[in-house]
């Protein structure tokens, strides 16, 4: 019986043992920080840049981040080289339609990003004949990061494109036929997304109430929303169905042809104006009147 308890004991103490070491080596809630590489990468993997069009065919520089993280995820105390190239993915050509005129560069000691620069050369682009760059690191004095390519999409745009940023001159929100306020300075972004047709993403003092489609008359300047996303459905804002002016429900701004026009200026700076809205059943619509001006 004593050899038996004996052996119990030994048994428990040695399962204690190996649950404890066990613990600190499997415990997911302890981070073992510093021991994993140095990943180099670009900091903004996907992005977009308007090219409008001049007769000048003037070049567009753009300039992107490379940059690292991993290891004890502060800077490093040496420089890190980095060389990149043009992916065999992209379908802009280097040499063509942009160059890359340098191609290895140094984080400094102290560091965790460089910036680079591409130069557009926009004489061959053609509006609406989006094209990618496609970039990748090819080399690095670190360890490559899983997603090591940038693609940058150029958007060839004609000169009297709306695209663009903007600022509201004015901005007015009705609510069940009562007047909130003037959300002038807001700020929007218009897309163009084929001749004549654009997203407009946020309205009134909404920028992620939701964004619709418009689009514009090239002879007349006349803007129509259409109320309907690019594959027919509806469009919710604040999650109610859009308000067009066709439908006839709107009671307290004025929405027809004075009031959803393009006004183009030989600046730049063009003006968008446009109502929207949505209801929320009898007496209950949510109204927009804005104006924008192109920063």
């Amino acid at each position: 019986m004593k050899k038996n308890k004996f052996l119990k004991i030994l048994t428990l103490s040695v399962l204690m043992v190996c649950l404890n070491s066990c613990d600190q080596l499997l415990d997911p809630t302890e981070t073992d920080f510093g021991k994993g590489p140095v990943l180099t990468t670009f900091s903004n993997p996907v992005t977009e840049v308007n090219i409008i069009k001049d007769v000048a065919n003037t070049p567009v520089p753009f300039e992107f981040d490379i940059t690292y993280a991993g290891g004890k995820n502060v800077p490093l105390d040496k420089d890190v080289t980095i060389t990149i190239a043009t992916s065999s993915e992209s379908e802009a050509i280097e040499g063509v339609e942009f160059e890359l005129p340098v191609k290895t560069f140094t984080i400094p000691a102290g560091s965790t990003s460089v910036t680079g620069s591409l130069t557009i050369l926009t004489g061959g682009l053609v509006p609406f004949d989006f094209k990618d760059i496609v970039l990748e690191i090819v080399e690095s004095s670190e360890s490559i990061a899983e997603l090591n390519t940038i693609n940058i999409t150029l958007k060839a745009l004609d000169a009297n494109t709306l695209a663009g940023e903007y600022t509201a001159e004015v901005n007015e929100y009705w609510n069940s036929g009562r007047f909130i306020g003037d959300f002038d300075g807001s700020h929007f972004t218009i897309a163009a997304i084929a001749p004549g047709l654009y997203l407009q993403f946020g309205f009134g003092p909404f920028p992620n109430g939701g964004d619709f489609y418009f689009t514009v008359d090239e002879a007349t300047g006349f803007i129509t929303t259409t109320g309907k996303d690019l594959d027919g459905e509806t469009t919710l804002l604040n999650g109610s169905p859009m308000m067009t002016c066709a439908g006839g429900l709107f009671e307290m701004v004025t929405c027809d042809n004075t009031t959803n026009k393009r006004t183009l200026s030989p600046d730049g700076h063009h003006i968008v104006e446009v109502t929207v809205g949505y209801d929320r059943g009898p007496g209950a619509t949510r109204e927009f009147k804005m104006k924008l001006i192109r920063d």
